[in-house]
């Protein structure tokens, strides 16, 4: 409402009498100095007098017409302001209904949604359970260790494999009859047993061994130690055949005059290309092994399937929580859509209101104005006949001299009434805030409870 206080400011600034009715237009018309010293002459009015001389009453009659034009203007302006404001007052809204059919929906959904609730809640519950009870069992105080994904570990076991296939068929492509087509087709055979040996004795053989129960450790110790056994001897035959392709091909190994002790003597093996193809096969088998044993999965047998399990119990549950929290959230957010909406036409309703009574009040100040500056020039023409009288006067004057001269008219609070409207509406508006916000609290209070109450864990 601050433009229609500036209007109104404005409007008291500009204001000024009608012509004819200034106070010196009054002094002109009715002689007032004239009339004064002649009342001064005959002691007028007199010093125990209570009530205005004619000329006062004169000069309040001069104004008196203009003055009720004004006031009738007034009260017309008024009536046209509580019309126009009763027209434009916020109607009430109804913010209960909303509410309850939001909690109507939110209740069906929560029935819907109840028994899969409690399903998901059991699986994770059981879950975490049998975790918990393979951990005390099998006496592990860790959480399990296993990759995200196999496929890295797969990849860099395929590398392994790639590296030794191509270095090994180098090596036997020297001495191959069929040539290099030949001994590639050897170093992949050797090389995919050689990795798949070692993952089988890291598996199912490193993995087993730290075992809490002594048979399945024991299983464990006899199937590592076989499968080592296989990739040795794979391993040695392999060197083996490759110290045979080359007395085959007619090549002669030349092991040098010393007399030294060599490791590969004792293996038999002749040829250094022999010896570097096994050691190249230790040195896959090493690494396939322990890609085995935790490159895959958790080292100990079978804890990091129950922890996947368990992980994933609780992941279905938490998405599913997810989905259906939105579901139970869909009635509160369509109620709360409903309240705003109710709750922006009131305040609409109430700023075109305010916007009303401003330009009311700004045509009630032009008018106030106006009969303020009428109360003013018949105040100053009053105030010009008593001095005049004081000055020829031989006596003192009547008391009533000392006090503000009367008003040509009834002082007016022609808005209070849709000042009141206005109030009554800000009530109202903010009442409906205030209730707005009190349902959208117990809706969410309402929501919580029942997530609360899904939540529990169900009784065995």
């Amino acid at each position: 409402m601050d433009g229609g206080q500036a209007r109104a400011l404005q409007a008291r600034a500009a204001a000024k009498p009608p012509q004819g009715l200034s106070t010196a237009a009054l002094e002109r018309k009715l002689s007032i100095k004239r009339r004064a010293r002649e009342d001064a002459a005959r002691n007028l009015p007199r010093q125990d007098s209570d009530a205005l001389s004619a000329t006062e009453l004169a000069i309040i009659d001069a104004v008196a017409g203009e003055r009720a034009r004004i006031d009738d203007q007034r009260n017309e302006a008024k009536l046209e302001a509580e019309r126009r404001l009763r027209a434009l007052a916020p109607t009430p809204q109804d913010f209960s209904g909303p509410a309850l059919e939001a909690r109507l929906a939110l209740k069906q959904a929560a029935g819907r949604v109840a028994h899969d609730w409690t399903a998901a809640i059991e699986r994770t519950r059981q879950g975490r359970a049998e975790l918990n009870a393979f951990k005390q069992a099998h006496e592990l105080r860790r959480a399990a260790v296993y990759p995200r994904s196999g496929l890295l570990q797969a990849g860099l076991l395929l590398c392994a494999a790639t590296f030794e296939a191509l270095f090994s068929a180098a090596l036997f492509a020297e001495d191959d009859a069929r040539g290099l087509l030949g001994g590639a087709i050897t170093a992949i055979g050797l090389s995919g047993a050689n990795v798949t040996l070692g993952f089988l004795a890291g598996f199912l053989g490193l993995r087993y061994l730290q075992h809490v129960r002594f048979p399945l450790k024991a299983i464990g110790a006899l199937g590592f130690t076989a499968l080592t056994f296989l990739a040795l001897m794979l391993n040695l035959f392999a060197a083996d055949w490759r110290d045979r392709l080359a007395a085959m091909a007619g090549q002669q190994v030349d092991l040098g005059a010393d007399a030294g002790f060599h490791l590969w003597s004792l293996l038999q093996l002749e040829s250094p290309q022999a010896i570097i193809l096994l050691m190249l096969g230790a040195g896959v088998w090493v690494f396939a092994a322990l890609k085995g044993y935790s490159g895959f999965d958790d080292p100990y047998p079978d804890y990091g399937k129950m922890a996947r399990a368990a992980e994933d119990a609780a992941e279905t549950f938490s998405a599913f929580r997810a989905d259906a929290r939105d579901e139970l959230e869909a009635p509160i957010n369509a109620a709360k859509a409903a309240l705003g909406g109710r709750l922006e036409k009131m305040r609409a309703e109430y700023e075109a209101m305010s916007k009303a009574f401003d330009n009311a009040a700004a045509k009630m100040e032009s008018l106030d104005a106006k009969a303020r500056a009428l109360d003013d020039a018949a105040a100053g023409a009053i105030h010009l006949y008593r001095q005049e009288n004081l000055a020829e006067r031989s006596i003192p004057a009547p008391a009533y001299f000392g006090a503000p001269p009367p008003a040509a008219g009834p002082a007016l609070d022609a808005l209070a009434g849709a000042a009141a409207m206005i109030d009554s509406a800000r009530a109202l508006l903010a009442d409906a805030q205030i209730q707005s916000a009190r349902a959208q609290e117990e809706l969410l209070a309402e929501l919580e409870a029942i997530t609360a109450r899904l939540d529990a864990e169900p009784q065995p």
